[in-house]
């Protein structure tokens, strides 16, 4: 079945992420010493490649699902190349990493017949220097954060073949917002007013709605806007707006003030927040210069 298969190739790709993001927890373990490191370095090659294939399945079962299932309320092109975008950037930034792990792990290699004098044995057991250490830890960071936003975004598109609808409150959805510190990722202040709290209820996924949260903070933030502000109000037709953007001097008082983490903010991640609003009957609309996101539930 197509859901088995998304479940399986979503899996490889996790565990594939999980394997860098070790790997990055290993090089900065100052218990973990230069021979420790030039060790992991031909397996971690290995997860790596891996990975590069299972990123291109799951590319594949995305677009199977959207494309070839024969559901009407499941065909949907856009959103297919919406989420293959995220995960082809992310396949390249891994085989950029695999690059330069292959040429660390040779680099850190014995040579041939290592191993016969002591001079030889004391050159293997060195490993890797401490500036390419920190060469590596930098680059192996970079492709764990590029992999987490672009597993999250593939999946916040895959979460819409089956929305599960619920009644919601959206300041519990933004109180339920992680605020907990993520590894070379920006906190942001945001604060919400709400003018009726009436029009904190919506009925909506609720992966769908904090996703398209996260993304449109992402996108005004990208936009110039440093401390985003959110009204929740309610329109004449019973609908519930949230509006985005920097806080006006005559708005009310905040009624919740939170610190998050600033995640998505580029064109791949607002292309995937067009396509989950759409798909979620969400109305998102983008201001002419980026700096106001309103979502209408």
């Amino acid at each position: 079945m197509l859901g088995e298969r998304l479940a399986a190739a979503l899996g490889a790709a996790r565990d594939g992420a999980a394997g860098i993001e070790s790997f990055a927890h290993l090089l900065g373990s100052r218990r973990v010493g230069p021979r420790g490191v030039a060790l992991a370095l031909p397996e971690v090659c290995e997860g790596c490649a891996a990975l590069v294939v299972a990123l291109d399945s799951l590319s594949a079962a995305v677009r199977d699902g959207f494309v070839e299932t024969g559901s009407a309320a499941a065909a949907d092109a856009a959103a297919a190349d919406a989420a293959c975008a995220v995960l082809g950037h992310a396949g390249v930034e891994v085989a950029r990493l695999t690059d330069e792990l292959s040429r660390a792990a040779a680099g850190a290699s014995p040579a041939r017949g290592a191993g016969r004098g002591r001079a030889d044995r004391g050159g293997s057991e060195r490993g890797i220097d401490a500036r390419q250490r920190l060469g590596l830890e930098a680059s192996v960071r970079r492709t764990a954060r590029e992999l987490s936003g672009a597993l999250r975004l593939s999946e916040l598109v895959i979460a819409t073949l089956e929305l599960r609808p619920t009644p919601l409150d959206l300041i519990d959805v933004l109180r339920n917002w992680s605020a907990a510190p993520a590894e070379g990722r920006p906190v942001l202040g945001i604060s919400v007013a709400s003018s009726d709290g009436r029009a904190n209820e919506v009925e909506g996924d609720v992966r769908a709605v904090s996703g398209l949260m996260e993304l449109a903070v992402g996108m005004v933030s990208a936009a110039g806007v440093a401390s985003p502000h959110l009204t929740v109000s309610r329109l004449s037709d019973g609908r519930s707006m949230v509006r985005i953007a920097e806080r006006g001097p005559r708005e009310g008082a905040p009624a919740v003030a939170l610190d998050v983490v600033l995640r998505d903010g580029g064109e791949r991640a607002a292309a995937v927040a067009r396509v989950v609003a759409r798909r979620a009957r969400i109305e998102l609309v983008e201001g002419t210069d980026g700096r106001v996101v309103t979502m209408t539930f």
